[in-house]
């Protein structure tokens, strides 16, 4: 996973890495520059959740899954990222595990941008070769 980003602090808060854009490539690089890329997550956006972006599929954004607290897993992200990880080291992203019984999970990570777009390369066969996320605002 790529992430980019920039240092974010609001008053005398701890500085926090606000993410503008996540790329996860699932593949090799010539078989994601020859996928054909779109609109990801078959028109599917998580909801922002109080300034984080949420990278999931649909059967695991934590507000769909049926008796989850995602109000719980987002103050569980926002501890895992102003922690760090076990080493010590910052992190920008945390990662929710949120239907045990499926593994599915869920990327939290900081944004500021108020618009969120999500985009998948996908082969011929419809295999996910990288999936990409952006947070910005129109200016």
């Amino acid at each position: 996973m790529y992430a980019g980003f920039h240092w974010s602090q609001d008053g005398d808060e701890p500085a926090v890495a606000r993410v503008s854009i996540v790329v996860l490539p699932l593949a090799d690089p010539a078989r994601i520059v020859a996928a054909d890329w779109g609109d990801g997550y078959n028109g599917y956006e998580p909801a922002p959740v109080d300034g984080y972006g949420v990278l999931c599929g649909e059967p695991f954004d934590p507000l769909h899954v049926r008796g989850r607290d995602a109000e719980a897993d987002l103050r569980e992200a926002k501890r895992i990222i102003a922690t760090g990880d076990a080493e010590g080291r910052r992190v920008n992203y945390a990662e929710i595990v949120t239907e045990p019984d499926h593994g599915g999970n869920a990327l939290f990570f900081p944004v500021t941008g108020e618009e969120r777009d999500g985009y998948e390369a996908l082969e011929e066969d419809g295999t996910v070769v990288c999936l990409a996320f952006t947070s910005y605002d129109f200016d």
